[in-house]
């Protein structure tokens, strides 16, 4: 098996097997752009699309250790969040037109990403806000690396661009990224606004890579 050999320390559960990923899964330089660019709230956001078809085999591995799993049916790894745009940068007057034209002079599409490893939380929300919130929560994603920086350097130019327009720095902190492919949950999809970081922290499991 080809294994993924991590930067840094990880700590994996002991007792989780490895779980396979499609060598090609990350390359989406033949995958189109998706614009998110809708006039309501946490409708407006930049991700860079990936075919969701190359994550089948990692979402039916990972699902059947559990048999609970929803899916959502694409793939993407986000680089501006919907609260980023909402509650930063909308106020600050950058549009999302101007962020996906950053995006695209870029060539998000093209930006190099590396698998870190399989992520995975089980338990209770720290402060859940409303009641619907309580209980305990199964998710899985797989932990990515910004391999050359590529989409750091889009959230900085987008940052360059909130700064000209007058933005407050401190609300904005490019390298507050921690790119990942949401592949299952059992309730719903979690973030960093419920206290849920997805950097090598979230690791669980190592990934092997397949045809």
């Amino acid at each position: 098996m080809n294994y993924i050999l991590p930067k840094h320390n990880i700590n994996y559960d002991p007792d989780a097997s490895s779980f396979p990923l499609k060598a090609t899964a990350l390359n989406s330089s033949n995958v189109s752009f998706v614009s998110h660019a809708q006039d309501k709230p946490f409708g407006s956001y930049l991700q860079q699309t990936l075919d969701f078809s190359q994550f089948k085999a990692l979402f039916d591995a990972v699902n059947a250790t559990t048999g609970s799993l929803q899916s959502r049916g694409e793939a993407h790894v986000t680089i501006i969040t919907p609260p980023e745009f909402d509650r930063v940068l909308k106020p600050a007057g950058v549009t999302i037109q101007e962020i996906e034209e950053i995006a695209q002079q870029a060539n998000i599409q093209h930006s190099r990403l590396s698998p870190v490893c399989l992520g995975r939380f089980n338990g209770s929300l720290p402060n859940p806000a409303v009641d619907a919130d309580k209980g305990r929560f199964l998710l899985y994603s797989l932990v990515v690396e910004d391999k050359f920086d590529d989409l750091l350097a889009i959230r900085q130019d987008i940052f360059n661009l909130y700064h000209k327009k007058g933005g407050e720095g401190a609300l904005f902190q490019p390298e507050s990224f921690w790119p990942h492919v949401t592949i299952g949950f059992d309730r719903r999809d979690l973030f960093i606004e419920d206290g849920i970081y997805k950097g090598s922290n979230y690791c669980y499991a190592r990934i092997h890579l397949v045809k």
